[in-house]
């Protein structure tokens, strides 16, 4: 029994070559039976529970920095609010990108530099559309003006979140950051076609669609350079699929019901709830459970409108549902290996599918 993880960590340390890696893994699978005994998506944010202790304190520490910070500058909050802004939020930033370089570059230890990623991008973000919003305070006298300031300010700060991300990736190459990128990116694209009105609620279920779908290539690219899963480009890969589902599940919502919380009938319920179980098939061609894992709130909903048209009320309907989803998502936990052989076997095994689609250990 052995993890590829534990490769990985060796790999991206230093102690050995990939080549070796490889090589070494091969033998260990010879001397497990000929397949490894990891799991393809297995995860590494914690290595221990000191790793919850510094988050934690990394937490306490960036947000007594803001609190401190926002007390210092309430002086200049009523003469120069942007100002009061960047004084409370950029020292955060700062402070955070410092610790990225002992916790992330130095320990490796993930989750504490997740924290840290997501505090540095969404302070520096926040600092940013707060001073894109100071020239925009003569247009919030309307409705319109507040729609154009909101929107402009908007682009500014979901644009300072991706150069944020993509700095703190091209630094540290941790794998989180694609996950703020990728969500940026699409929240950038929103913003910009909220500016058309209506027409933008018509096309923004498409174009939320189209760009999961090229978060979704690019991850799958990944998995085709690393069949085996054992280098960083794996969990580059997790990352992305955990962030293009939602925005491909929200699109297909926008365009079969509009962009509100729930289908409206059981019809429409019904469409998502068959698109969703296609989505899910191509969740274990690829052998990747984050697809499906980031899509359960549609799950519940589709499932819910459904369970709510037989006639039940709202509790029976609530405890319907939450039976319904959690026996289906415990039984693929389970019998995952096998609903991927079964899904698998309708498909080539050979050439361009052989390889988007792993196959699974007998």
């Amino acid at each position: 029994m052995f993890d590829t993880t534990d490769l990985r960590a060796a790999v991206d340390a230093g102690v050995i070559s990939r080549d070796q890696a490889q090589r070494l893994e091969g033998f260990l699978e010879q001397r497990a039976g000929g397949a490894s005994a990891s799991d393809p998506e297995t995860l590494r944010f914690l290595a221990n529970f000191n790793d919850i202790f510094i988050t934690v304190g990394l937490v306490l520490l960036i947000s007594g920095v803001l609190l401190f910070s926002g007390l210092s500058s309430m002086g200049t909050a009523m003469r120069a609010p942007a100002n009061a802004a960047l004084f409370t939020l950029l020292p955060a930033a700062g402070l955070s990108w410092l610790l990225s370089e002992y916790f992330c570059a130095r320990r490796r230890l993930l989750l504490p530099s997740m924290a840290l990623a997501f505090m540095f991008s969404v302070t520096l973000g926040l600092a940013v559309a707060a001073l894109a919003g100071s020239d925009e305070a003569a247009d919030l006298r309307s409705l319109t003006g507040i729609w154009q300031s909101l929107g402009s300010v908007g682009l500014w700060g979901f644009g300072a979140i991706a150069a944020a991300s993509v700095a703190y990736f091209v630094r540290f190459r941790l794998p989180f950051a694609l996950f703020i990128l990728a969500l940026s990116i699409a929240a950038l694209a929103y913003t910009g076609v909220s500016f058309f009105g209506d027409v933008g609620l018509v096309i923004g279920g498409l174009l939320s669609v189209l760009i999961g779908v090229a978060t979704i290539g690019v991850a799958i690219g990944l998995d085709m350079s690393d069949p085996k899963r054992a280098t960083r480009k794996a969990d580059y890969a997790f990352w992305l699929h955990l962030a293009a589902a939602p925005q491909i599940i929200f699109g297909l919502r926008g365009m079969i019901s509009g962009f509100g919380a729930a289908p409206r009938s059981p019809e429409e319920a019904m469409i998502l709830l068959v698109a969703l179980v296609g989505f899910a098939l191509l969740s274990l061609a690829l052998n990747r459970r984050a697809l499906i894992a980031s899509s359960l709130l549609s799950y519940g909903l589709a499932l819910q409108v459904l369970v709510s048209n037989t006639g039940g009320g709202p509790v029976q309907t609530t405890v319907i549902t939450l039976l319904l989803l959690g026996s289906a998502i415990v039984l693929l936990g389970g019998g995952w290996s096998t609903a991927r052989r079964a899904v698998l076997g309708v498909l080539p095994r050979g050439g361009l599918f052989g390889r988007l689609f792993p196959p699974e250990p007998v």
